[in-house]
């Protein structure tokens, strides 16, 4: 059984809070059948009492701004986290945010990373009567937190829509797990005269211990007899800046102080006394998550007042002991004002039957899919750019000492500074620096330096363009070998790039088709109806999406090649040369794929991984192709119904696959991909599971188990064992007979068992789990002279592969002793020299990580 992390900043009693109270009995409970560690957070060291089976780690995180203490979380958290651990954070400040911005750093790609709701602050916003100034970013950070989790945990059901509505978190990623509620004997007491109404838990705004008091006054005014009692601690009011305890008693007022008590918090066992002689416990509160108190209450045997809200529907009405009133004041008024008036209601109330909560256990019994990693990717990529979007909008404008340095020369102001009298100094310091204000104009000065450059070079190639245009270089061609597809929405930004793109390039027989896909955007449609250029065709259509406008280019295409390009993308001006080159090459082959440049808001190489059917199957390979048009012809076009939201290019290339149609990848860096903002591709790299299980579903028979298994032994065979005899053969395993053989053969780990007759199949294969379920080793190998191995593919082929590591088994087994070569070379698979000698950063597409048969059905 895997281990649970708790990540935590309250931890019951050290560091008081509801939170707290939950992780120390789920830690506790979950420790007694497998290993639980909880990780304590705080700004100061603090001694945390032995809690037996559960280890309790601490880690002093700096009181600095909340993505930085999300960060140290995430340091922290990587020393302890394991592959198969599973995660669990409260949702408070996005505490999780970086340990979910960047899994695979942190060492949590392969960690279950759940999240509980317990109050995030955009509801705790909207239940006070002020916003605090600072919590935009830790709002921002919370909703991303739910999205980029493999699980959501709420307490009830009722919370389920605003996981699903407000956050956009997937509904079979939201699983139901209450806290336990502890049980509490039962003390019998007779109702009070007057009628006393009990209010358990912390004074706050968002617990309505106000709209308690205003709508006991409303009643007290009307000559109706009543008590309070508050039994909880005293908490602090952000509209009044100020503890509630004494807001409350300036709203109550001189002439009904006695009728309002305030208790202290008390230890639960004492509860039960302090609730004998009271009417029913009220719960005024405008949020909860989940609120102990009144389950408490109906295990006592009271009945409970309690607001219309997600955290109470479906478990409190009048059959299960509660009072439902509308969540206002005077809704709160008219429910104590019946139970006063009708003593029958409160009676029935107490003798009705309890809410039934769901195991609380279930949803650590069986460990949460995680989230694939070109989901993490794209989630954590709009997390980015949300974030980026709450800072730029929470920079505050310019103070007038900032815009007079921004306007003068800084010499003027440097003398000007100097002879200013000090207190006008400091004052000018405190609002404003001039040496930050030089350090702003020097970064800006560089900044607009490579701005301009890239501008001019710009503006350069445009001017080229047009000069050979008007030089009558592209003339029309009545049957172009190539069609470029543009499909354009609303995209007029970068169209003239990437028309130039296709006007610069070396091969000679080209047309372009343009697509507008029902533009909106007056810029927009101002610039398609100037646009008149040789060799390029306008097609105008109501919008059907991208899918859409690429079929109605690809009918319209005259050439036999057909190039899908997005509107704010480039091709290397030896694209066509190269693509058309590669798919001449094989008539068998549908089209043909490359590597690409990133730039924009990242500049870098984007290698895809060589392409294998079987992963094909898992996720998509290929990008950025040159199609035959007999090929899109032969399969239908792209699915204009099921794929509104991207990966249309996916299902596309797997029904080529399935038609027969074979691929070419060229290894080189032909495409020019702009990564800007929350584009299309970024949405639909989060929304990458939703999606692959359409495709799944389109595609029963290539997904079926049969389906799978046939791929998957031709293209993807767990281990390849190098040995001379078939004797010890696996339905996992590939079998070759010479190191020779590895050149071509797929398997996902290699093992060398020549001389062994037969290999020991078991073996190798459990050797090959270990590694599975290591991803820091590359090697597996037994204690045998000399050892058995069995080695990663990937680092067979790519000598610059991660990881590194060897895990030794105590198995004595030997291997051959024979010489078995560290680097087999094989295209596509390592990295050419050319490109690392370019200084960019390289993205590098992983293997794919599923080495056992994987089961569609459970995506």
């Amino acid at each position: 059984m895997s281990r649970i992390i708790f990540v935590t900043t309250e931890l019951d009693p050290e560091r008081p809070g509801g939170a707290g109270v939950v992780v120390d009995a789920l830690a506790r409970h979950l420790g007694e059948s497998r290993s639980s560690v909880v990780l304590l957070l705080g700004s100061e060291p603090i001694e945390v009492a032995p809690r037996s089976p559960v280890r309790v780690v601490t880690a002093t995180i700096p009181e600095t701004g909340f993505l930085e203490r999300s960060q140290a979380t995430a340091e922290a958290l990587s020393d302890l986290v394991e592959p198969g651990d599973r995660v669990e954070f409260h949702d408070f400040e996005g505490i999780g945010f970086h340990s979910l911005l960047d899994r695979p750093r942190y060492g949590m790609d392969q960690a279950v990373v759940s999240v509980r709701f317990h109050g995030p602050y955009d509801l705790l916003a909207e239940a006070m009567e002020t916003r605090p100034d600072d919590w935009d970013i830790p709002i921002a950070m919370e909703q991303e937190v739910f999205r980029m989790a493999d699980v959501v945990l709420i307490p009830v059901e009722g919370h389920r829509e605003t996981m699903i509505r407000r956050y956009g978190v997937e509904d079979q990623r939201i699983l139901v797990s209450p806290p336990p509620v502890p049980s509490l004997n039962r003390v019998t007491g007779l109702p009070s005269d007057p009628p006393v109404f009990a209010v358990v838990g912390r004074l706050g705004e968002m617990k309505g211990s106000q709209d308690m008091v205003r709508a006991a006054l409303a009643l007290l005014n009307k000559g109706i007899v009543l008590k309070v009692r508050f039994i909880g601690s005293d908490g602090w009011s952000t509209t009044n800046n100020s503890w509630m305890r004494p807001w409350l008693e300036s709203l109550i007022g001189p002439t009904h102080r006695e009728a309002f008590e305030f208790v202290d918090a008390l230890p639960r066992q004492e509860l039960p006394k302090a609730l004998a002689d009271v009417t029913a416990v009220v719960v005024p509160s405008r949020f909860e998550s989940f609120c102990l108190a009144a389950y408490e209450a109906r295990q006592l045997g009271h009945g409970v007042v309690v607001p219309d809200i997600p955290a109470f529907r479906g478990q409190f009405d009048e059959p299960t002991g509660a009072l439902v009133y509308d969540g206002t004041v005077e809704g709160l008024a008219s429910a104590l004002k019946r139970l006063i008036t009708e003593p029958g209601v409160a009676i029935d109330l107490g003798r009705s039957g309890t809410p039934t909560l769901a195991d609380p256990w279930r949803a650590y019994s069986a460990a949460p899919p995680v989230r694939h990693p070109r989901s993490q990717g794209g989630l954590a990529t709009s997390a980015v750019k949300h974030i980026e979007a709450v800072m730029k909008a929470a920079i505050p404008p310019p103070s007038l000492i900032q815009r007079i340095y921004k306007v003068t020369p800084p010499r003027l102001v440097s003398i000007a500074y100097k002879v200013f009298p000090r207190s006008l100094q400091r004052w000018i310091a405190e609002r404003a620096s001039w040496h930050n204000e030089l350090e702003r104009r020097e970064l800006e000065s560089e900044l607009s330096v490579y701005v301009d450059a890239e501008r001019e070079a710009l503006e350069s190639r445009l001017l080229t363009v047009k000069a050979r245009i008007a030089a009558g270089e592209f003339e029309e061609l009545n049957e172009p070998q190539v069609t470029v597809v543009i499909p354009f929405f609303n995209a007029v930004e970068f169209i003239d790039e990437t028309l130039a793109s296709v006007y610069e390039q070396d091969f000679p027989s080209w047309e372009m088709v343009l697509v507008d896909d029902g533009s909106t955007d007056p810029a927009s449609l101002s610039y398609l109806r100037r646009l008149k250029r040789p060799r390029l065709n306008v097609i105008r259509q109501a919008n059907r999406g991208l899918s859409g406008a690429r079929n109605t280019g690809f009918k319209m295409a005259r050439g036999k090649y057909v190039v899908p390009l997005d509107a704010d993308d480039q091709i290397d001006p030896t694209y066509l040369t190269r693509m058309v080159a590669a798919l001449e090459s094989n008539p068998r082959a549908g089209f043909a794929h490359c590597y690409a440049r990133l730039h924009h808001d990242i500049d870098a190489l984007f290698l895809t991984r060589p392409f294998n059917q079987y992963w094909q199957l898992l996720s998509n390979d290929i990008a950025f192709g040159l199609v035959r048009r007999d090929a899109w012809e032969q399969v239908g076009g792209y699915n204009e119904v099921a794929f509104s939201k991207g990966h249309e290019d996916w299902e596309f290339w797997l029904r080529l696959a399935g038609s027969g149609w074979e691929q070419v990848h060229v290894h080189e860096v032909l495409y020019k991909y702009r990564k800007h903002g929350v584009s299309m591709s970024v949405t639909s790299e989060s929304l990458f599971e939703e999606v692959r299980k359409t495709i799944r579903d389109l595609h029963p028979d290539l997904y079926s188990p049969a389906g799978m298994r046939r791929i998957k032994d031709q293209w993807y065979p767990y281990v390849t064992v190098v040995s001379g005899t078939r004797k010890g053969r696996h339905p996992d395993i590939e079998v070759v007979d010479s190191i020779g053989g590895l050149a071509s053969s797929w398997g996902k780990y290699v093992a060398d068992a020549r001389g062994l007759d037969p290999f020991p199949a078991d073996l190798i294969l459990s050797m090959a789990d270990l590694l599975e379920a290591s991803p820091k080793a590359a090697t597996a190998c037994t204690a045998g002279d000399p050892p058995l191995l069995v080695r990663r593919r990937w680092n067979l082929h790519d000598r610059g592969a991660k990881p590194f590591g060897t895990i030794t088994l105590e198995d004595t087994t030997s291997g051959s002793g024979l010489e078995m070569p560290t680097h087999i070379a094989r295209d596509g698979w390592e990295i050419p020299q050319h490109l690392i000698e370019t200084g960019l950063p390289i993205q590098r597409q992983a293997p794919e990580e599923a080495g056992r048969l994987v089961d569609p059905m459970e995506w």
